[in-house]
């Protein structure tokens, strides 16, 4: 078996029976688990136990995480074996059902695997043999005798394809190593403790596809394995583990996902043992370290004085404590500051240790009294400039938090938010708070937001790790046969694996642990498109979706250069033509198909081939502002059109309406014109951007108009409307920069609602997001998404980015159901929200701020993202 990496090792074998987890019978008795165990040498690595279903045969058509991890060439031969051997005739009735257990041994520089399948009764070797000899004609056998044991060489005939088997205690061991297999009758080597298979069979979940145990002082030797280098910070920590794990495999698509227990107890020098008797809490400096993370490890602790008696006493163990208490005595001889009473409760109960993606490390600790924080910074430490402090003395860190700090002796830091970032050089801080003040952060990636929804939020301590962004600190540690599979992307998928993350929360003494890694998928993070377009220029306008002839539909879209490409659902490009400007607004199809769209200077109205109707295109007198509206007066249809101050009106057949655009309005008309009829009156409505709303007649006559007191500033944002039976019910709500909105009767005294603060640059939009009756207040503001009713202005979410998000909120229709509101953020970040404020799953997914979400064709169901990336190319995802 080919080497690998280390986090393969531990998962090698976890995803061999991911579909068991869908078919198979679980309910086996535990003690098959122990029956095997117990023959395997103490020095095994790790464990993997699973039952022998045929099942089985579905993961290796369709688990993408299984080839990814093992490699096309391995898994070919699984497959072959598999086949050949496991479901041959005379073997499967022995086998079928049977538990199987999957061992890893160290063999000089590589780790080989030790299959050991239990035989469901008792045979003898005459009869095993037998058994071989008939399995196929694709081996030779070849039988030998060694430790008293009775040993079956299957050869293909090709270098190192033997596969070596032996029967014993109703068990068949198999190894491509003889020196591996031959550790299991060697009673010299010493095997398994009862007390760890005790922790194992008692930690197994009956109901999960696999099992996976491992031993926690195997770790190191694992790492020692696969590396070229000494051991940094974080693997410092496995250094000294003791105990054992024992884990159980939650079955997804997209992601590795194990949970189980981890004992510590033996590890008494072992730093990470001192979270045992925390509880998990919630952790948050994840959410301030800078866009070029590749990995951090976060700890948090809930009660600080066992934490910090605990680590005085490890570092004792670890005959530290002369060195940091000097430091210390030093620190207060100065000060005349108690350090364990005035400068240790200043820190709160989180902290944190971030590598870069250019191999730099900062860490983090949060502050808990910024008052006692700023009275004490000068006696513990000196400005450098820039809002940048070094500590005047070496080793505190070390001695408030131990193993994570042990390398920054003295060094720099500045405070954000009330955290502590530090490094080793002053550089390395200037370009933290350029990212912070950009807001560049790591948590507001796809990739993280996504990896935060697999993995639990409350943990004491989490380790996590992007491997792309981490590429060239893993190359520069791996052996160069590791390195080299690593690398390699037509054998092996590790480049596939968008994060990984470990957690460990304290439960007493001992520790609930789970492993999480996400691998893409369809709709994740952009791992597969169904379909990609490649445009010349960037896209300015969201797709459009419309009907091509009652049957099938069609995508519209427009590239800055002002071409229109129109798409079929499937991908093929139907036909282009280019348009004179940007389309303004929202194009409208009417019921012969012709689409009526606007642009600045120009009229169109064009058929789903892509051909103008007689007539069409029409020059416009005045410059276009918005896009056109349409209506139905007296059976009657016209299209207006905002022109900046006045209103166009044409026909359908592109014939102006003379005498409408004479009367000019006060200001900037404010995106569409809204229409109703109540009565006897037909109403075209404007607002404008001097706080203004007309109210028309369908031939342009102001029936009345009404402004607002805004203090003097103009306001941005469109109208709303809600047209019920009569003037006195019906509204038209507008909104200031302060926070209000004015809700305008047609008839009657105008009302100030006030929802909340925001300025001038908030998106104000009146749209059905709850699915009521009404219709809702949906703003944008400072980096904040809220939704508010109409009825009684009561909230229904707020959602926060992390990211600038600067862009106006999309809004899908949905028919019978509420809209579906769009964001994209600064930074090219797609989300899509529900009704309740969440982030629909598979969100956010990199692109474009102008996207396109829902059903993109009859007779499919399913949602569409429709959006481009910086390259330049249309993605179509399904979700």
């Amino acid at each position: 078996m080919k080497k690998t990496i280390i986090i393969t090792v531990i998962l090698f074998i976890a995803v061999i029976a991911a579909t068991i987890y869908l078919f198979g019978d679980f309910n086996k008795n535990n003690k098959q688990d122990s029956k095997a165990l117990q023959y395997l040498p103490e020095s095994t690595l790790a464990i993997a136990s699973f039952a022998n279903d045929q099942t089985v045969d579905t993961i290796f058509n369709d688990y993408e995480l299984f080839k990814a991890i093992i490699g096309q060439r391995n898994f070919g031969n699984l497959e072959r074996l598999k086949d050949e051997l496991l479901r041959s005739e005379q073997l499967a009735p022995l086998v079928a059902g049977q538990q199987i257990l999957l061992s890893f041994h160290q063999e000089k520089d590589q780790i080989t695997p030790l299959y050991s399948v239990q035989v469901g009764q008792s045979i003898d070797n005459n009869s095993l043999a037998t058994v071989l000899e008939n399995v196929g004609k694709n081996y030779k056998i070849q039988p030998f005798d060694t430790l008293g044991q009775r040993f079956y060489g299957l050869n293909q005939g090709s270098k190192d394809s033997t596969l070596y088997c032996a029967y014993s205690h109703e068990i068949i061991f198999a190894s491509y190593s003889k020196q591996v297999l031959s550790q299991i009758f060697d009673k010299q080597v010493k095997k398994i403790s009862t007390k760890q298979i005790e922790f194992f069979v008692n930690h197994n979940n009956k109901n999960t596809p696999l099992s996976l145990y491992f031993f926690n002082e195997q770790l190191s030797q694992i790492a020692r394995i696969l590396m070229k280098s000494k051991f940094g910070t974080y693997l410092n920590l496995i250094d000294s583990l003791k105990g054992q794990t024992s884990w159980n495999m939650n079955f997804k698509k997209d992601a590795f996902i194990f949970k189980g227990e981890t004992d510590l107890t033996a590890s008494k020098n072992s730093y990470l043992q001192l979270f045992a008797t925390q509880t998990a809490q919630v952790q948050a400096l994840g959410n301030y370290l800078p866009k070029n993370a590749a990995s951090y490890i976060d700890f948090s602790i809930s009660d600080p004085h066992s934490f910090r008696s605990g680590l005085k006493a490890l570092l004792v163990q670890q005959k530290e404590d002369g060195r940091l208490a000097k430091s210390i005595k030093n620190f207060e001889e100065d000060s005349k500051v108690s350090f364990d009473s005035i400068i240790a409760p200043i820190f709160n109960d989180e902290f944190a240790l971030a590598e870069l993606d250019n191999q730099d490390a900062i860490g983090l600790i949060s502050i808990s009294d910024s008052t006692q924080f700023a009275d004490n910074l000068k006696k513990f430490s000196s400005s450098v400039g820039d809002s940048i402090y070094q500590f005047k003395y070496s080793n505190l860190l070390h001695a408030l938090f131990g193993e994570p700090f042990k390398s920054f002796t003295r060094p720099y830091f500045t405070i954000v938010d009330n955290i502590m970032v530090v490094a080793t050089r002053t550089g390395i801080l200037r370009d933290y708070r350029e990212s912070f003040r950009e807001k560049q952060f790591l948590s507001g990636t796809a990739i993280f937001k996504n990896h935060a929804a697999l993995q639990n939020s409350r943990s004491n301590v989490t380790f996590y790790l992007e491997p792309k962004a981490g590429k060239s600190n893993i190359l520069d540690n791996l052996k160069a046969d590791f390195a080299k599979n690593f690398k390699d992307e037509d054998e092996y998928g590790f480049q596939n694996f968008y994060s990984w993350s470990y957690q460990l929360s304290g439960n007493q003494g001992t520790f609930s642990s789970s492993l999480y890694a996400l691998f893409k998928s369809d709709t994740r993070l952009g791992g597969k498109p169904e379909w990609t377009a490649q445009l010349d220029n960037r896209i300015i306008n969201k797709p459009w979706i419309f009907d091509q002839d009652g049957k099938n539909k069609f995508i519209l879209i427009q590239e800055q250069d002002h071409t229109v490409h129109a798409f079929s659902p499937d991908g093929k490009e139907l036909w282009q033509n280019l348009f004179q400007g940007e389309i303004l607004g929202e194009p409208i199809q009417l019921q012969d198909l012709s689409i009526v769209a606007v642009t600045k200077n120009r009229l169109y109205r064009f058929m789903p081939d892509g051909k103008n109707r007689t007539g069409f295109s029409v020059e416009l007198p005045y410059s276009a502002t918005y896009g056109a509206t349409i209506t139905t007066f007296n059976k009657e249809q016209r299209i207006y059109i905002p022109a900046t101050d006045r209103i166009l009106a044409y026909t359908l057949d592109g014939k102006k309406v003379d005498g409408f655009e004479n009367n000019s309005v006060d200001g900037r008309i404010l995106f569409d014109l809204k229409t109703t009829s109540l009565g006897q009156t037909n109403y075209i409505i404007a607002g404008t951007s001097t706080a203004s709303v007309y109210f028309f007649d369908q031939n342009g006559k102001v029936i009345h108009k009404k402004t607002l007191d805004t203090d003097g500033e103009s306001v941005k944002n469109p109208i709303g409307l809600v047209a019920a039976s009569d003037e006195k019910n019906s509204f038209i709500y507008l909104a200031n920069n302060k926070g209000s909105v004015f809700k305008i009767p047609f008839e009657g005294e105008t009302k100030k609602i006030k929802l909340g603060d925001w300025g001038k640059d908030a998106f104000f939009n009146f749209e059905d997001i709850s699915g009521g009756a009404d219709r809702d207040f949906v703003i944008l503001a400072n980096n904040k998404l809220n939704a508010y009713s109409s009825r009684d202005s009561s909230s229904y979410f707020e959602y926060k980015f992390i990211e600038e998000a600067s862009n106006r909120p999309l809004f899908f229709k949905r028919i019978g159901k509420s809209d579906i509101i769009g964001v994209g953020t600064d930074n090219r970040m797609i989300y899509v929200f529900g009704s309740d404020g969440l982030v629909q799953e598979g969100f956010p997914v990199e692109g474009f701020s102008k996207f396109y979400y829902g059903p993109i064709n009859y007779g499919d169901n399913a949602n569409y993202l429709i959006c481009m990336k910086r390259d330049f190319k249309i993605y179509v995802y399904k979700f």
